[in-house]
């Protein structure tokens, strides 16, 4: 059969987001998929990096007998916007449509629409098989009660379930991603901060943590599988770029697999600069395998602070303290390893909080502090908790850097103060960066093209980010400014009672 996967492009051009400057990563999701159906003809378009007219372009040429997707929440409404294109283009019975990812698994009333045949629940690999299977045998569109962790509609219009299918497998039984359905155009734009071209694959899936803010534990039913040193070598001896991001959610986790690794890539003689996302507590309590995994040639980590008081930290459930965040940001400037650090601003903040807020991260010294907006997520505890309280269920401002539930201040000054943010960090930036580049010069040099592309990126993106007006103008006609106007003098009249 003939496969057509497809990364959505963002739903605005030149709109806030961290794809715009931070991280713009290898689709592993559509690789993944790819590889587990050898047998059949499989084409990926990265509509990220594609002309608008690309895609039904292909849809003719090529003529898929499905066509699928990915979805992160920002972007469901491209991915959804994508079936309806193909079911249009080639015929509703000519072709079946189908998405996966965390949103779709985790709000899948998004995605119940004509012209979606199939919601792909939870790890996709072997119902896409199934579902394969059943499709180039004749199978009927809406006959999937069969295959297990499928969300579809039926032919009396109501949307089923199929058992949830068990995450069980071991990883080391997958095939590796086919990166060769990349083209070398694709990947050369690939990065993340001032690494790239840049490679990506995953060592793992799941996180034991349960913060209230993430939904990844519930997506991996509170389970973590990793795959073994030899399997990740493997995997990384294929790659031809000199930068490797692991996208593991949380890769920093059981030190004998890390001391394993980093034994392995010695072994094989791999020189590879790669970096990774990983907990600050884990960082602080092991300055000896984090200098171990730096002689391995890790560069970068990209953690989450959240906060930098213990009250910050117990709001999201962290489960972490500020003493480790301090820890973990100078062991990491000590070892040369780029701190690529997340930082919550709270819709309770009034200035003075955003204030103590960057004072505290320039104590820090985090290279790259990133500041977004506390946002509860689809499928996360806070949502559930906050939902009554949502000013908009519209996925486009759950891109954590708009304020979905009321602020305490008037939405321009919350917005004046988080734009503030660049230009208030400055000092961590400063201590966080010079000080790794004198202690890796090597790899600054390495990465000097990544460099100017960052910086460029940078220059393009700060006039967006740093005009609150921007940020307002992403509401207009989705969340009313008279509301959380309303909200914000009731908590007035509240403190002068």
């Amino acid at each position: 059969m003939r496969i057509l996967l497809v990364q959505p492009a963002p739903f605005e051009p030149g709109r806030i987001g961290l794809e715009n400057a931070i991280w713009f990563p290898e689709p592993v999701a559509l690789t993944t998929i790819a590889a587990i159906v050898p047998d059949h003809e499989v084409k990926i378009l990265d509509m990220r990096l594609e002309a608008d007219t690309v895609y039904n372009e292909t849809l003719l040429s090529f003529r898929p007998d499905i066509v699928g997707t990915t979805s992160m929440t920002t972007d469901c409404y491209q991915a959804r916007a994508l079936m309806t294109c193909a079911k249009q283009t080639l015929g509703r019975d000519k072709v079946f449509t189908i998405v996966g990812g965390h949103h779709p698994t985790l709000a899948p009333w998004d995605f119940q629409h004509d012209d979606v045949d199939a919601l792909c629940m939870g790890e996709g690999e072997d119902t896409f098989v199934e579902l394969v299977t059943h499709l180039e045998s004749g199978g009927d569109f809406q006959e999937l009660h069969h295959i297990n962790g499928l969300r579809f509609e039926q032919k009396d219009g109501a949307w089923h379930s199929t058992p949830k299918r068990h995450q069980n497998r071991e990883l080391d039984t997958f095939p590796a991603p086919r990166r060769d359905l990349l083209p070398k155009r694709y990947r050369d734009e690939y990065f993340f901060t001032i690494a790239g071209p840049m490679a990506s694959m995953a060592t793992s899936r799941g996180c034991s943590f349960d913060c209230n803010f993430c939904a990844i534990w519930e997506f991996y039913e509170r389970k973590t599988r990793f795959l073994s040193a030899e399997a990740i070598c493997d995997q990384l001896e294929t790659i031809e770029e000199k930068t490797v991001f692991f996208l593991d959610d949380n890769f920093l986790t059981s030190k004998r697999r890390l001391l394993a690794l980093a034994d392995e890539m010695q072994k094989r003689g791999i020189k590879k600069w790669w970096g990774t996302q990983g907990r600050t507590d884990f960082v602080a309590d092991n300055p000896d395998v984090m200098k171990r995994l730096r002689d391995s040639g890790l560069v970068m980590i990209l953690s989450g602070y959240e906060a930098n008081d213990e009250e910050g930290l117990s709001f999201v459930l962290k489960r972490n303290s500020a003493d480790k965040n301090r820890k973990a940001a100078k062991i990491l400037r000590e070892l040369g390893i780029i701190s690529t650090g997340i930082f919550m601003a709270r819709p309770d903040f009034d200035e003075a909080d955003f204030d103590t807020l960057y004072a505290g991260i320039n104590s820090l010294g985090v290279a790259i502090p990133i500041i977004t907006v506390w946002t509860p997520l689809p499928g996360t505890q806070l949502y559930r908790k906050m939902e009554d309280k949502l000013l908009t269920r519209d996925a486009r401002l759950f891109d954590l850097l708009h304020a979905v539930v009321p602020t305490k201040l008037p939405r321009e000054k919350f917005y004046a103060k988080l734009a503030e943010s660049n230009q208030a960090t400055w000092p961590s930036f400063e201590k966080g960066t010079f000080t790794v580049m004198r202690n890796r010069p090597a790899f600054f040099i390495d990465q000097f093209r990544g460099m100017l592309r960052f910086f460029k990126r940078i220059r393009q993106y700060s006039p967006i980010y740093e005009d609150p007006a921007s940020h307002l103008r992403d509401e207009l006609g989705i969340i009313e400014q008279r509301v959380n106007e309303d909200v914000v003098l009731a908590n007035a009249e509240k403190e002068a009672a």
